[in-house]
């Protein structure tokens, strides 16, 4: 078992997907408000109609540890000409160390202004506590809807407090699973996937469409961050989190970002179930393919790699120590927050860190380029906080 040391009150927001937040129930037509309410990212945004979406709106978040919340926020949202009066007002948020289904004690009613719409509109909790479920609820809007097709509108829900260390067991992410078709109430379909965990390391294969696609990844904060590689060489990143139940819950990039939700399921083989364990970076490289590493982790803003990096630093050593033909280019890449010439030249200095790093250990520096990309190759929305996550890694290239 290994945990991380929990957030600070000026930290994160926690109520994100890219945090590890993931809803856990919400019937069908809240699954959008859902969505919209965690996604990192503060767009208006429309999540349902009186006809088809009335409300009020519910859903619960499963935080990744226990989370004492000081605080609520709603960004600034749109509020004016077609936006008039559409977004929710009133919000009634709850919360339980129980289960996702009860145990519930109010956290704080927020009653949202469209007068205060350009400025956040931050609600304190009276008496916070330590919580693992969020249960949220829209009661209302700004104003009742003039048809039956006139849409509510939501922007974001953050929230701020600490977070007890995530801990993360020895093989919590080694499993299989079947894709939900259509959301997180829909029954299991015929997609599967399958994951192996070797301490931070993850590695498997999915199926998806009749289609093999070939996983690898490590996990952060209790958060899994993967890339999916056809046998083309295209890739798609993702992020996934196993929730109490174990289930498989996430959000997929490659487009528009896009929630997942796969049910455990032990029959659920995939193509690597009989494969003897492999080094996916070594592969990845000899069949002329990028491997896009997320183990590989620095300081905050920094070109200091950090202690759990040794895993997946040591994986890119083994695969290059077993090849010693192969010379290799390393990227560094970041999210967009920064500047542009702040991005690039940190992502240089970080990718010149990791050769540093390989060389110090006998790699020979002449099969080694280190380039900095900043922000300029995202894989993954930076909209989203799960999106700039995915996007601050480091690419190898054969």
């Amino acid at each position: 078992m290994w945990g991380w040391i929990g957030l600070a009150l000026a930290g994160p927001n926690v109520l994100t997907l890219g945090e590890g937040a993931v809803v856990v129930r919400a019937a069908e037509p809240a699954e959008k408000f859902a969505w919209v309410a965690l996604d990192g990212s503060d767009q208006t945004l429309g999540v349902g109609i009186p006809r088809r979406e009335p409300l009020p709106l519910a859903f619960v978040v499963e935080l990744p540890a226990l989370t004492t919340i000081e605080r609520f926020e709603v960004p600034a949202f749109e509020a004016s000409g077609a936006a008039a009066g559409r977004h929710v007002k009133t919000l009634r948020i709850e919360g339980s160390t129980k289960s996702p289904d009860d145990g519930f004690e109010p956290l704080v009613v927020a009653v949202i202004e469209d007068a205060k719409a350009k400025s956040p509109q931050s609600f304190a909790v009276a008496k916070p506590r330590a919580v693992r479920w969020v249960r949220v609820t829209a009661e209302d809007r700004q104003t009742a809807p003039k048809a039956d097709h006139d849409p509510h509108n939501f922007a974001e829900l953050l929230a701020f407090g600490t977070q007890e260390p995530i801990v993360v067991g020895e093989k919590d992410f080694t499993g299989r699973w079947r894709l939900r078709r259509k959301g997180l109430n829909d029954e299991p379909g015929d997609n599967t996937l399958e994951l192996f965990q070797d301490g931070s390391l993850l590695r498997g294969c999915a199926v998806r469409g009749g289609q093999v696609l070939m996983l690898s990844g490590a996990i952060e904060h209790g958060l899994a961050r993967l890339v999916e590689t056809n046998d083309l060489g295209q890739s798609k990143a993702f992020t996934a989190r196993v929730t109490a139940d174990g289930q498989l819950a996430g959000v997929r990039f490659g487009g528009p970002a896009t929630p997942f939700w796969m049910a455990a399921d032990p029959d659920a083989a995939t193509p690597c179930s009989e494969k003897p364990a492999e080094n996916p970076v070594q592969t990845t490289l000899q069949n002329g393919q990028v491997a896009v590493l997320h183990g590989i982790h620095f300081d905050v803003d920094s070109d200091v790699l950090r202690a759990d990096a040794k895993p997946a630093l040591e994986q890119l050593l083994a695969a290059l120590q077993a090849v010693p033909a192969l010379s290799v280019t390393i990227e560094g890449h970041t999210d967009s927050d920064g500047s542009d010439a702040h991005n690039l030249d940190l992502s240089a200095r970080r990718a010149a860190s990791v050769v540093k790093w390989l060389t110090d250990r006998g790699i020979e520096a002449k099969r080694l380029k280190p380039v900095g990309k900043g922000e300029t190759e995202p894989i993954a929305d930076n909209a989203t906080s799960a999106g700039r996550a995915l996007n601050r890694r480091v690419q190898v290239l054969p």
